[in-house]
């Protein structure tokens, strides 16, 4: 087997990948990124970007461009079962922005694409990986281009595929099945009532999960659902998550918002990874990043943040190993203790948060209390942000707060 031909091989161009290939190429390694589509192409996903995520595309000089493409949102609304309503503005932390963007994926990968080709990676679109397999100069890497079978070679990879599950379980990186949040969306013209904020609706969806109303400009909205069919509760929620979102635009106050509206596409489903607790990250010569790695947020179904934070981490520990010299096993391993040094309690601690309070029975009293006790709205708002020590969320005091309303 001849050379490897290029340093890193990338498959998947999305917002992690491309965060990945940018920031490798920027350090002059040799960089492929594959993708099964070729760029620009849409992406199914709520489109919202948090401060995390926009201090990330700042690093990367995009900042200015996505604000040209966005829309600029200033708060965010929780609406509650029993027309508990609760408004919080969007916190200043440290040197984040205290607002969020909304900018449809179609949009948003295509810049970070971009970006990632101007820094020196090539490309390849077209291209289903099919398998990975680990060498001992590197990895080689076979699918097929056009129909045509194609073969690459590396020193070694990043798998950057989201929730698309065929890649690991080929490379026998994933073994069994993790858990999804079932998700749907549709873009609408004509919405009405559309303000600076983000709404997110616990009414007239399977708890765990909300319905949300994101607007990506004035009269336009990304209009979606989110559930967790998990647990003892999937063998009476819905298996269709377009059952669900029927079911959420027909709620009184969603309907009279879509009144006028006109549906700019038909609804489309999704599924979403959300395991990174206990998800792989990495195998084969390869890390996984973002998605992949079941970097969804386990309370709101947001992942663009931890795909670009995760590209940007494992072109970090790449260009340890390559500085190194080495690619041994202990490489890949610490990449994993490096990953949950940054991730594993804000994952675990989130998921307890979802677990306690979006249920049918404290969902409406948290929001009930969070309207009275300003620390704890405070509190929420930056947890869901990524702000703050997710553990406050499920510390002894905060629930004494939610259950006493004090």
């Amino acid at each position: 087997m001849s050379s490897p031909k290029h340093d890193i091989a990338i498959i998947g161009a999305g917002p992690g990948g491309s965060s990945a290939a940018y920031f490798l190429a920027k350090q002059g390694f040799n960089v492929l990124l594959l993708d099964k589509a070729e760029f620009p192409r849409h992406k199914t996903c709520g489109d919202g970007l948090t401060p995390r995520a926009l201090d990330i595309l700042s690093e990367m000089g995009l900042l200015e461009d996505v604000h040209r493409e966005g829309f600029r949102i200033d708060g965010i609304h929780l609406f509650a079962p029993r027309q508990q309503h609760l408004h919080m503005s969007i916190p200043q932390k440290e040197n984040l922005p205290n607002y969020l963007l909304t900018i449809p994926r179609f949009k948003l990968d295509q810049i970070i694409f971009e970006r990632a080709i101007q820094a020196g990676a090539a490309f390849q679109g077209k291209t289903n990986i099919h398998n990975i397999e680990k060498t001992t100069q590197g990895i080689f890497i076979s699918g097929k281009h056009n129909q045509q079978n194609i073969e690459f070679e590396a020193r070694m990879g990043i798998i950057a595929t989201g929730a698309n599950l065929k890649l690991l379980k080929n490379t026998k990186i994933l073994t069994k099945q993790p858990p999804m949040i079932m998700a749907a969306r549709q873009y609408l013209d004509g919405v009405s009532g559309l303000s600076r904020n983000v709404a997110a609706y616990f009414d007239g969806i399977p708890l765990p999960g909300y319905g949300w109303v994101f607007p990506i400009s004035d009269t336009i909205a990304n209009i979606g659902v989110g559930y967790w069919p998990h647990g003892i509760a999937r063998h009476w929620k819905p298996k269709n998550a377009h059952q669900v979102f029927n079911h959420f635009v027909a709620q009184e106050t969603v309907r009279e918002m879509l009144k006028n509206a006109v549906a700019l596409e038909p609804v489309k489903g999704f599924p979403i990874r959300m395991d990174f607790p206990t998800a792989p990250t990495f195998g084969q010569g390869c890390l996984l990043v973002g998605e992949a790695a079941g970097l969804v947020n386990p309370l709101t179904g947001e992942g663009i943040d931890f795909a670009l934070e995760s590209g940007r981490l494992a072109a970090e520990h790449i260009q340890g190993m390559f500085e190194r010299g080495g690619f041994l096993s202990e490489d890949f391993v610490s990449y994993n203790a490096f990953l949950r040094r940054h991730f594993q309690r804000l994952f675990v601690m989130l998921a307890r948060i979802r677990k306690l309070y979006i249920n049918p029975l404290l969902i409406s009293r948290f929001i009930e209390s969070a309207q009275n006790i300003p620390d704890l709205q405070l509190m929420l708002a930056n947890i869901i942000l990524g702000h703050e020590d997710a553990a406050a969320g499920v510390s002894p005091k905060t629930i004494r707060q939610v259950l006493l309303g004090k």
